[in-house]
């Protein structure tokens, strides 16, 4: 009886050495843990569409690019038809100016419209996409699209620092209304430092231009933003709406 015991005990160890071992060995051939959806997409949409060589997330123009003579590497665009490329993949591409002579009175601030710039997106990678998406507040954006940038001079005839964020509405004469909320971006100057008494400052603001709407750019309703005081007291209402014509 008690040899029996034995070989049945011998038997049981036999057979969990053996799961034992087959164990280790799967655990050597395959992932003990799955990947979370996060680390899927994390590894699969990695630079999707970026240039061989930008493993390090720096975007690097072709060679196509270096021997364009309308291509800025460095410094800024000083005519129509020469275009850069951010650094995460961005083609930003002069295709028209409009100048424009137009100023805006709302009580101690003026705003002169002086020209716009009308610039071809291209994202050349999934980086570019997503920046551009979040830079502008709209999700729906496609690797091509069209933005404006307003050139202006703020005046402040105040005997306080004005602040301010700049434009905070622009529509399009096919309807269509960019806001603060979302298509337009303001160059933050004038929201943190401002515009000191009785001093001019010139900004931009980068509005993006609906499809429907890049063939037929006239014309522009603008509004300005509230202006405060650097205590957060409000000067200035918003502006009337104006329209700008060009």
């Amino acid at each position: 009886m008690q040899r029996r015991i034995g070989w049945l005990l011998a038997t049981i160890i036999g057979i969990v050495a053996i799961i034992v071992v087959l164990v280790l060995y799967r655990s050597n051939e395959q992932p003990t843990r799955v990947r979370t959806m996060a680390e899927v997409n994390l590894k699969h949409n990695k630079q999707p569409f970026a240039k061989k060589g930008s493993d390090d997330g720096k975007y690097e123009p072709t060679k196509k690019d270096l021997a364009n003579k309308n291509f800025v590497q460095t410094g800024q665009i000083k005519k129509v038809g020469q275009y850069q490329i951010t650094e995460n993949g961005l083609v930003q591409k002069w295709v028209d100016s409009k100048k424009v002579n137009q100023t805006i009175t709302n009580g101690t601030l003026n705003y002169k419209i002086e020209q716009i710039n009308v610039i071809k997106n291209t994202a050349r990678t999934q980086n570019a996409l997503v920046s551009a998406r979040h830079t502008l507040n709209d999700r729906n954006i496609s690797d091509k699209f069209t933005t404006l940038v307003i050139n202006y001079r703020v005046t402040n005839n105040n005997a306080v620092t004005a602040i301010t964020p700049g434009i905070t509405a622009v529509k399009y004469p096919g309807s269509t209304t960019m806001s603060a909320l979302s298509g337009i971006y303001n160059d933050g100057q004038l929201n943190t430092a401002g515009v000191v008494p009785y001093s001019t400052v010139v900004t931009t603001t980068t509005v993006l231009v609906p499809k429907k709407d890049v063939a037929n750019l006239k014309s522009l309703n603008v509004q300005f933003a509230t202006v405060k005081d650097s205590a957060g007291n409000e000067i200035e209402k918003p502006s009337a709406v104006n329209t700008i014509t060009f």
